[in-house]
């Protein structure tokens, strides 16, 4: 087994993948109050417009005749945030690999992530659509400093130890989401109220960020000649000349169309299902809190053995199985009578979930060429969010023609078939690529 060297002028230093694995600690902080189970309750019970339909209060947005519930709209905005990521996410990773700004365009925005998340504690009700917009607006630098922390895993860990390490990120992300949300609801809440929660979950990104913004490695630019004369040009023109060149990166893109499929069934179930949740079997905000409390401290160990896996069995193999799994548990939760049992299978899922994350990413580190590194990272944000933007606008139509308890329906589809292109991607050795 390879021995690796931790000393600090090292790339594959324990201090530096510990403050790669504590940013997501800090960002999944904020994901679980400020994208997930406290913002999308507050915005479903009360920033959303109240609507009185046949005697009886519905929270939504009447588009002329057309009641779009509160979910459904939650959902479009989910669909929102994505398509802003895919705009950008491939040139500004391009434009990375170019100059060799990996650091500084992930500090810049997850930083300016971080002020907007803060700022939704300014919130007051009935205020849905400057909450929406803050709601989009954090979530897309979000995605695109995600797309920016990725790409520093190759960098981190040899190949043969970077399904592990991945995996080491997603669970301590899940504990991170369920510290935050322990902390905000039950011992900032009490004082201050959820608004007051909205500011810490910012707070909690910021704080825990600052080692990961001190201590990533910064890439080499680029040497290869310029195509054209302004970075932003630059960067379209790579994003052409790797698409003229897909053949030389089959693989690559064959995995991430796989991912462009299956990531949307997983991140609109990820998105949605507090508010599912909620306007399902109408929990309040504590019980759907509680609910998701639980699933992140099931998916930590999880996420860590799916690493182990990735690293002795494949990446692939520990992808198709948790699909796998996604398929069955997504098709009963329709049936499911009640919170009880929706908590069951919700911790079945927590179970898979950092395994279907973890790997994916770990395999992507395998197929992207340095050269292209952080541009095929983008395209890795692209995949996970392009497709993301369907999925969200299928749930809401389901849920907008048959009700909220049907709209998990809508991404079955996208497992099954994301999981069958799945099994024709080959998956390179340690050794290939080290």
């Amino acid at each position: 087994m390879t021995q690796l060297n931790y000393e600090s002028n090292n790339p594959y230093s324990r201090f530096r993948q510990i403050a790669w694995v504590l940013y997501d600690f800090a960002n999944s902080g904020f994901g679980m109050i400020g994208m997930g189970v406290v913002f999308s309750s507050y915005f479903i019970t009360t920033l959303a417009p109240s609507n009185i339909i046949d005697g009886k209060e519905v929270r939504g947005v009447m588009v002329g005749a057309t009641m779009i519930s509160a979910d459904g709209v939650f959902a479009l905005l989910t669909a929102m945030a994505a398509l802003l990521i895919v705009l950008t996410a491939p040139v500004l990773g391009a434009i990375a690999d170019v100059k060799g700004w990996s650091r500084p365009l992930f500090i810049i925005h997850a930083t300016l992530g971080t002020l907007v998340a803060m700022s939704m504690g300014l919130l007051q009700d009935g205020q849905w659509q400057l909450g929406a917009a803050m709601y989009v607006v954090s979530s897309f630098f979000f995605g695109i400093a995600w797309t920016f922390y990725n790409a520093f895993l190759p960098l981190l860990a040899h190949p043969s130890r970077q399904g592990r390490l991945s995996g080491f990120g997603f669970g301590a992300g899940y504990i991170g989401g369920a510290l935050a949300v322990i902390v905000g609801v039950f011992l900032v809440q009490p004082y201050v109220g959820i608004r007051g929660v909205l500011f810490f979950g910012g707070v909690w990104w910021l704080l825990f960020s600052l080692p990961a913004f001190f201590m990533m490695p910064d890439n080499a630019p680029d040497t290869r000649p310029r195509l054209a004369k302004s970075l932003v040009g630059e960067g379209f023109k790579r994003i052409a000349r790797t698409f003229a060149n897909i053949r030389q990166y089959g693989m690559l893109f064959l995995f991430l169309c796989a991912f462009l499929i299956f990531a949307n069934g997983t991140d609109t179930v990820i998105n949605v299902a507090p508010a599912w949740t909620t306007a399902v079997f109408k929990t309040t905000t504590e019980q759907t809190t509680m609910i998701f409390l639980i699933v992140q401290f099931v998916a930590m160990p999880g996420a860590i053995l799916c690493g182990y896996l990735s690293d002795k069995i494949g990446n692939k193999p520990v992808i198709v199985g948790t699909l796998a799994v996604w398929c069955v548990l997504s098709a009963v939760t329709p049936w499911l009578p009640g919170v009880a049992m929706f908590t069951v299978v919700a911790c079945g899922l927590g179970l898979v979930l950092g395994g279907v994350q973890s790997s994916s990413r770990a395999l992507m580190a395998k197929l992207a060429p340095a050269e292209i590194r952080n541009e095929a990272f983008g395209f890795f944000s692209l995949s996970g969010k392009a497709v993301s933007i369907f999925g969200p606008l299928a749930y809401t139509v389901v849920t907008t023609e048959y009700g909220s308890r049907w709209g998990v329906m809508a991404v079955l589809p996208f497992l099954l078939v994301g999981l069958i292109v799945m099994l024709f991607v080959k998956e390179p050795s340690a050794r290939s690529v080290a």
